[in-house]
């Protein structure tokens, strides 16, 4: 009996036991947290903290013009999660970087990051540019691809004075456009881009401009300017100043240069300038060539016309004399000569008048092309039809074919 008792006291006792163990153990949870509370990129030596989008599991930065290639960020996520990859692994931010936030408890989630990087502005280019001086605006011209603002003051007085300059957005320029200048000296002005690239632009004064090219008897074509070699051509501008030092005319190809002789310059003023009025004669050896420039240089400037000129050497008409000095009407006109084309140009009151053989005129040339002659019935081209008294003088003007303006002669008509 005593050991039956003896065994349920031990019995009873291990039960006592185990319920006491079970009391003490709490069972272990945990932890579900996965966020990233802060996220930032030192960017120019700035740190700049990304807006967290916890719904979505975005991180965004706007930023403009950073260096994103390779940036270690710095980030806050949940204690005792971990993260892929690695914080102190360096990033290109140029793509989307994506991060994974793993809990204690293995629950993953994953966050994107986004930089929407703004490239700086390239722009640098100065708009408009104008000045005033007395009461006269100077406006002007910009050229963008020689980085050359050309301004036209003539006599008006350029000291002192206060530019109206516009320029790209974002960007800066010096001197600023509030500086006075003296525009009399060799001015410049840099202008520098958001991303601080900078153009420099210089400020050309005076500049000689080509307006004109065409044969002394008129013109008879655009552009190209159609010429036979020996031809006398016109050339009018402003700044065409032969005094300066170097000053020279001549045609261009590209590689070759062929000199003109000057034969007359006559200048006009007009409003505050000079206007050139030049003749000259397209040389005996100039070879053919379809897109001759014409240039003007000095010690200062080198200028081309836009105009082409088309030079022709082949069948060139040579060596014109006529069979009277003055003409009247119903007269006949006999101009002899070499390779003489079959049209010619006479101007009269203001027009210049292309004859032909037609029905309005009596023009015909042998065929060695030695003799031209042209009966003088039009009366359009005297001045006593429109009651003028004195003879004036004509400048006749041969024309091939397309109107290429030759040699000219001269004669008076009454």
């Amino acid at each position: 009996m005593k050991l039956i008792c003896k065994i349920a006291i031990l019995i009873l006792f291990i039960q006592l036991l185990s319920c006491t163990d079970d009391k003490d153990k709490e069972p272990v949870i945990l932890s579900s947290e996965n966020f990233i509370t802060s996220f930032s990129l030192q960017i120019n030596n700035e740190e700049v903290h990304g807006e967290i989008n916890q719904s979505d599991k975005t991180i965004t930065f706007n930023t403009k013009g950073a260096n994103l290639s390779s940036l270690i960020p710095n980030i806050v996520y949940s204690d005792k999660a971990t993260i892929k990859p690695g914080v102190n692994v360096s990033q290109n931010f140029n793509n989307e970087v994506a991060y994974t936030i793993i809990a204690e408890n293995g629950d993953a989630v994953i966050y994107r990051v986004i930089v929407n990087n703004t490239p700086l502005s390239t722009e640098n280019k100065i708009l408009s540019f104008s000045v005033k001086s007395e009461d006269k605006t100077i406006q002007g011209t910009i050229s963008h691809e020689l980085k050359e603002i050309y301004l036209e003051f003539g006599n008006y007085n350029k000291e002192n004075l206060v530019p109206d300059i516009e320029i790209s957005e974002l960007a800066i320029i010096s001197p600023g456009a509030n500086q006075s200048q003296n525009f009399s000296n060799d001015l410049k002005y840099e202008v520098t881009a958001e991303n601080g690239e900078i153009a420099v632009y210089s400020i050309v004064i005076d500049k000689p401009i080509i307006d004109e090219i065409s044969s002394i008897g008129g013109t008879f074509t655009n552009n190209p300017v159609l010429l036979y070699a020996q031809a006398e051509i016109r050339i009018s501008g402003v700044y065409l100043d032969m005094e300066n030092v170097g000053a020279d005319f001549y045609l261009y190809d590209g590689i070759n240069k062929y000199y003109l002789e000057i034969d007359e310059v006559k200048q006009n003023p007009y409003e505050n300038y000079i206007y050139s009025s030049i003749t000259s004669s397209i040389p005996k050896t100039v070879p053919t060539f379809a897109t001759y420039k014409l240039v003007y240089e000095t010690g200062s400037f080198r200028v081309e016309s836009e105009t082409y000129i088309d030079i022709s050497n082949e069948g060139v008409p040579t060596s014109l004399s006529l069979n009277q000095d003055e003409y009247s009407r119903n007269d006949i006109l006999i101009m002899d000569g070499e390779n003489l084309p079959d049209m010619i140009a006479i101007p009269s009151n203001g027009s210049v008048f292309l004859i032909q053989n037609s029905s309005n005129y009596d023009l015909t040339v042998n065929a060695d092309k030695t003799q031209l002659k042209l009966t003088l019935d039009y009366y359009y081209l005297f001045p006593s039809y429109f009651g003028r008294d004195e003879a004036e003088l004509k400048v006749i003007t041969t024309l091939g074919p397309s109107r290429r303006a030759g040699k000219t002669i001269k004669t008076y008509f009454k």
